[in-house]
């Protein structure tokens, strides 16, 4: 059925086609010859046929030892058990192995169920013609070895998996009891509840210790505040308690949302990138594969969140203005206008007119301007980039999810110097002369980087530690709901 803003003209067009033509466009066009009858257009070909499913060779007896080996193990992956055995009937298995090949290559998410904001695909996929590639030459285990993302990052989820699983088999751990903050010197039951605690999860902490904080268990706390992503002051301050009393089962489904993201990243990485983890707001510069450079980031605040993306940063902008988003200009600048008068004009903003008798917001490059005197920009429907700050204090905070979307950085003028590195026109001499005279420029990178925005929120350390952040956006729990690992809420 048509749509309902076409149903009337459905109707109009039946009515037209009853009335005589002298009722319905008057008597001077009814005088007028009739008009031949339009052509029948024929109905468009049907589809053609989705071609037959690529045929399967029957598996081998060695095969299907390859197979219930690989699916008995999909646990550690952190897809669903699949417990099967060599006697079960080929099909089954054949049907498991095809779900397997699928979901540990490009994750379980169906295309239509990523959110907007989540903007990456990973390609689709049908493991069926490289599954009968496998049995037919022999290299099954190859293959099925060769589907999981190439990773030191996933590998080394997969080993916290583990050993979260086995902290949960031991009974996990219990919370350390509420109260005032705490520290070195701390005596008695909250004491001896933070040693069993971060000994439950550190195994350089002596479990059977004294019931008092002391030099080593102090380092202890710092440590697990470094992995929580707060200050690493070794007090036991309500930030750190919350981390502490997150249940083991919490820390199990934060890895397994990690580990399934890792499958939307394409096979292979450039050597030379710049990645960003918003859920930690860090920023990292990769060059042949390293990193060489890494930084504190501001990333979207909840509601503005910062978007998953892939692009390349085809320019650096010096002493860049900024052009106001009309829901910023309209939610948050005129209102300052309105309760101070001149606001806008203090803050160096002037009204530019925009074809069709608009207006919009826009602020002079300066020391005033929010993007400071660097912004990287790529391409994404999203319009974010990033860029510099004036607003320096951001940086100190261990939740550092504040921004509009885009991404701030701590260190932007050596991220502009490295990405210009080697174009004889951009020298860091040049970059500072030009940022000094305070006037914008674009500077072209002569080879564009490739940016990968990301939400990591674990991540192991490379001493195989597992850091955890506090799922600033739910994006975890939503994306485990989409899954099927958790259950969706009732509405």
């Amino acid at each position: 059925m048509p749509p309902s803003s076409d149903r009337h003209a459905w109707s109009r067009r039946a009515v037209l086609v009853a009335l005589p033509a002298a009722t319905v466009a008057g008597s001077a066009l009814a005088a007028q010859p009739a008009a031949a009858p339009p052509a029948i257009t024929p109905p468009p070909p049907a589809p053609a046929p989705p071609p037959p499913p690529v045929p399967l060779p029957p598996l081998s007896t060695a095969q299907i030892a390859i197979a219930v080996q690989v699916l008995n193990a999909a646990e550690t992956h952190g897809l669903a058990a699949r417990k099967v055995s060599v006697g079960d009937p080929p099909d089954d298995l054949t049907t498991a192995i095809l779900r397997y090949a699928k979901e540990v290559h490009v994750g379980r998410l169906a295309p239509a169920d990523f959110p907007d904001l989540w903007g990456v695909r990973p390609p689709a996929y049908d493991p069926r013609p490289d599954f009968a590639a496998a049995l037919t030459t022999d290299r099954l285990r190859e293959w099925l070895d060769s589907l999981p993302p190439p990773y030191s990052g996933y590998n080394s989820l997969r080993r916290g998996l583990a050993d979260y699983r086995a902290i949960a088999a031991r009974g996990g751990w219990k919370s350390v009891p509420a109260g005032p903050d705490f520290g070195r010197g701390e005596k008695g039951p909250r004491a001896a509840a933070l040693r069993a605690r971060l000994a439950a999860e550190d195994k350089t902490v002596n479990a059977s210790g004294p019931a008092v904080v002391d030099e080593d268990l102090q380092k202890a706390v710092a440590q697990a505040q470094r992995r929580f992503g707060l200050k690493p002051d070794g007090v036991v301050n309500a930030e750190t308690l919350t981390a502490l009393n997150q249940p083991i089962g919490q820390r199990v489904l934060q890895i397994l949302a990690n580990l399934e993201r890792w499958r939307w990243l394409p096979p292979t990485m450039p050597p030379s990138r710049v990645q960003v983890n918003s859920g930690a707001a860090i920023v990292t510069l990769f060059q042949d594969d390293r990193p060489v450079l890494s930084m504190k980031a501001v990333s979207g605040r909840p509601g503005d969140e910062t978007p998953m993306l892939f692009s390349n940063i085809h320019s650096v902008v010096l002493n860049p203005p900024w052009n106001v988003p009309t829901s910023i200009a309209t939610k948050e600048l005129w209102p300052k206008e309105k309760r101070s008068p001149g606001y806008l004009a203090r803050n160096s903003f002037v009204v530019i007119k925009t074809e069709g008798g608009g207006s919009r917001l826009q602020q002079k490059a300066g020391d005033k301007s929010a993007l400071g005197r660097y912004k990287f920009d790529f391409d994404n429907p999203y319009g974010v980039y990033l860029h510099d700050t004036p607003t320096q204090a951001t940086f100190s905070r261990y939740g550092r999810q504040a921004s509009h979307g885009c991404v701030r950085l701590e260190k932007p003028k050596a991220l502009a110097e490295a990405l210009l590195a080697g174009d004889p026109a951009w020298t860091p001499e040049t970059i500072a002369t030009t940022i000094d005279k305070a006037k914008t420029v674009r500077a072209r990178l002569t080879t564009p980087v490739p940016v990968f925005i990301f939400y990591w929120t674990a991540f192991a350390s490379p001493d195989g530690s597992m850091n955890f952040r506090s799922d600033p956006y739910n994006w975890d729990r939503l994306l485990l709901q989409r899954i099927g690992v958790l259950d969706a809420p009732k509405v």
